[in-house]
């Protein structure tokens, strides 16, 4: 069963990465409902050494010290997002320069080695990792509906006071550009 699933995963990945196209611009999205004005509470964890509880509060400091924050979200199965953080590791400059963080929020796994070692993998450790292995992030925001999948690669962007700006769906030739354009 476990096969199955995973062969299933697999080629759902391959079939929306041979639909990609790098010339394309990357693809804005309607932001749900509960995000226009601003994200609501939540809870999950850092994932690092110390494991430590990550918030809206904690996100709050961070947003404050960038004119923008995107959060993105991956999955270490999920090949586009492999690509997307790959080449937001290439840009970490620039992306300072622009004053933008980034928070890398992995979603359902909850194997923080294998998580660890994709990030690690992909050059993206200067970045804050958190988990979300219970779907605060995806079903608290109104990404998905309970029980619904989400469809990946999947960005949202902050202003300076945490208000979503607009979200990302697939990665394209204006990534990570895009994160600072107006």
């Amino acid at each position: 069963m476990i096969r199955l699933a995973f062969v299933v995963l697999l080629m759902v990945s391959l079939s929306w990465a041979g639909n990609f196209t790098p010339d394309q611009e990357s693809r804005r999205m309607s932001l749900p409902a509960t995000l226009s004005d601003s994200l609501p509470w939540f809870a999950v964890r850092e994932i690092s050494e110390n494991s430590l509880p990550f918030t809206r509060s904690h996100l709050a400091k961070i947003a404050r010290k960038s004119e923008r924050t995107a959060l993105v979200y991956f999955a270490t199965w999920c090949i586009p997002c492999r690509v997307g953080v790959r080449r937001l590791a290439e840009n970490f400059e620039e992306l300072q320069k622009n004053k933008v963080s980034v928070v890398l929020v992995n979603i359902g796994e909850q194997d923080e080695n294998l998580v660890m070692n994709w990030v690690e993998k992909n050059h993206a450790t200067k970045f804050m990792v958190i988990g979300d292995p219970f779907k605060r992030l995806t079903e608290g925001f109104g990404l998905v509906k309970e029980n619904e999948k989400i469809s990946l690669p999947r960005t949202i962007v902050l202003d300076k006071k945490i208000k979503p700006l607009f979200m990302l769906g697939e990665e394209g030739r204006d990534w990570p550009q895009v994160l600072w354009s107006k």
